[in-house]
């Protein structure tokens, strides 16, 4: 690995560390700079642009929670309530509510219509909802619709409850339920 590499990941390494515990707030090149601990120019030097600064810390984000879900889910095959009760504790814990968070303002600037964050945000979604398409124990017809359904009301509880998700028990608890009824 050349110097340049060594220092982009440096740098990538800095902001992931920083958008995980702050968020998106202030992405200026200033603001990107200051948290890497180097000048816009020398950034800048390192990275063409904002935007491919902001794909290399989001796609190094999404990476490593790629590692978690690995982790947490194994290679074993699930029936979607057995994924259900995986992906909501994993919600709820903790150690990936920095992801959480992030996921959170990610989607709220792709729907004020910003059109990078929309395609990350697209991106994100898709690899998640492939991914647990294939976790799911069912024929291949219903794995996709039953990975967007499952996906999109997890998404659900967590934008009603931010700040609380016990809230959302109850409803994960019906999805559980009408899942195994299948």
């Amino acid at each position: 690995m050349s110097k340049r590499d060594r220092k982009r990941a440096e740098i990538v390494g800095k902001l992931a560390t920083h958008f995980l515990e702050a968020g998106l707030g202030d992405t200026g090149v200033r603001r990107l700079a200051e948290v890497a601990d180097t000048s816009d120019r020398m950034l800048l030097y390192y990275f063409d642009t904002k935007d491919e600064i902001l794909a290399a810390v989001l796609g190094e984000i999404g990476g490593g929670f790629t590692d978690v879900l690995d982790a947490v889910f194994g290679t074993e095959p699930l029936r979607p309530a057995d994924a259900v009760t995986r992906i909501w504790a994993m919600v709820r814990d903790e150690a990936t509510a920095g992801q959480l968070r992030l996921w959170l303002d990610l989607s709220s600037r792709a729907s004020r219509g910003d059109p990078f964050f929309g395609a990350i945000v697209e991106q994100m979604a898709e690899g998640w909802i492939v991914w647990l398409s294939g976790m799911l124990d069912e024929p291949d017809a219903e794995k996709r619709p039953l990975a967007e359904l499952i996906m999109s009301a997890i998404d659900g509880q967590v934008v009603l409850f931010p700040t609380d998700l016990t809230k959302g028990d109850a409803a994960v608890a019906k999805l559980q339920d009408l899942l195994r009824d299948l």
